[in-house]
């Protein structure tokens, strides 16, 4: 654990103050944008930039619960919010200034780009690898600029800054993990209360779960045999809050990257699934230490496992995985 006072512990705090301090200027700059163009921008435009302002708030909000790694990553993420909100101002500023005068635009092409490519590299890390190498990376960057400069009907000749739009794995990792801990607690039912057999009866049973493995199975008997591989409901949860949640969700916008879903995404989404469990192998869930080496092995395990069912007693191993794939993402849609 990262402790206050030491030098890592220092640069740890240094780096998400600065990109909190960098969010704040690119709001800053936003609101003076807006407000010296408020006549010439009209009420639907002033209340988008409005809206993307207060989300970037909103973000800024929770900076002061988080430490460490995560704090450096929330504060990223306020960072991205906050440039979008000035990038956005900016943008609809230039419009307004330009039809008002009646100079041609020129659209801010990179704005709808980089928040489109965002999502298409989130895509390629969740349905193709979670963990690429250098050289995977660079294959991939431009293969998901092109994407998204066809989808926006752009025609940007130079690619950004890679950061503009490369999410690192364990911040999509963490971004999962957020969402699904509590349907970990629920579904495999363990509870927060301090009483020595409580405390006892989580240890046991998180501990048995990782153990058998038992927490990828429908309704698993610990204990006892399990049933129906890769049927646990917590598994099609962490699909459906991760890529489906609603029509703006990567899942829905782009499908074709899920259809069906990837044995690569149900890995991602099962290793994460035992982080969560991990947290209460002492009883009371504490908060995740895992590092990327280990959420990679644990990934490849799973990778390693649906590949090993589906290969060895083809046709029916095949059948069934591919059975689990299209089962997956109809109960998504």
């Amino acid at each position: 654990m990262v402790r206050p006072g030491t030098l890592v512990g220092s640069v740890v705090k240094m780096l998400p103050s600065s990109q909190e301090q960098r969010g704040n200027r690119k709001l800053k700059e936003a609101r003076k944008i807006t407000e010296e163009n408020e006549s010439m921008i009209s009420q639907e435009d002033r209340t988008t930039i409005e809206d993307k302002i207060t989300l970037a708030e909103e973000v800024k909000l929770g900076l002061d619960k988080k430490w460490g790694v995560a704090k450096f990553f929330h504060a990223q993420d306020y960072r991205r919010a906050a440039r979008d909100a000035y990038r956005l101002a900016k943008c609809v500023s230039e419009r307004s200034v330009s039809h008002s005068s009646g100079a041609p635009f020129t659209r801010d092409v990179n704005f709808d780009c980089i928040t489109v490519a965002r999502s298409l590299y989130k895509c390629h890390l969740s349905c193709k690898y979670a963990f690429p190498s250098h050289c995977q990376k660079e294959k991939w960057v431009p293969v998901v600029w092109n994407e998204a400069c066809a989808r926006t009907g752009s025609n940007v000749n130079s690619l950004p800054l890679h950061d503009e739009f490369v999410c690192s794995s364990m911040k999509l990792l963490g971004e999962i993990r957020a969402k699904i801990m509590p349907d970990v607690k629920n579904m495999y039912g363990f509870d927060t209360s301090q009483t020595p057999d409580t405390i006892s009866r989580n240890a046991r049973d998180a501990q048995a779960l990782l153990t058998e493995m038992t927490s990828i199975y429908h309704e698993p008997d610990i204990g006892g045999r399990p049933r129906h591989p890769y049927r646990h409901p917590i598994i099609q949860q962490a699909i459906n809050i991760t890529w489906f949640q609603d029509k703006d969700s990567d899942g829905i916008v782009f499908s074709k990257h899920f259809s069906p879903i990837p044995i690569e995404a149900i890995a991602l989404a099962l290793a994460v699934i035992q982080c969560c469990i991990d947290e209460w192998t002492d009883g009371t869930r504490k908060e995740s230490k895992w590092t990327e080496e280990r959420y990679k092995t644990v990934y490849d395990s799973h990778i390693s496992s649906l590949n090993a069912l589906r290969d060895h007693s083809r046709p029916q191993g095949e059948d069934l995985i591919s059975q689990i794939q299209r089962d997956l993402l109809k109960n998504a849609r």
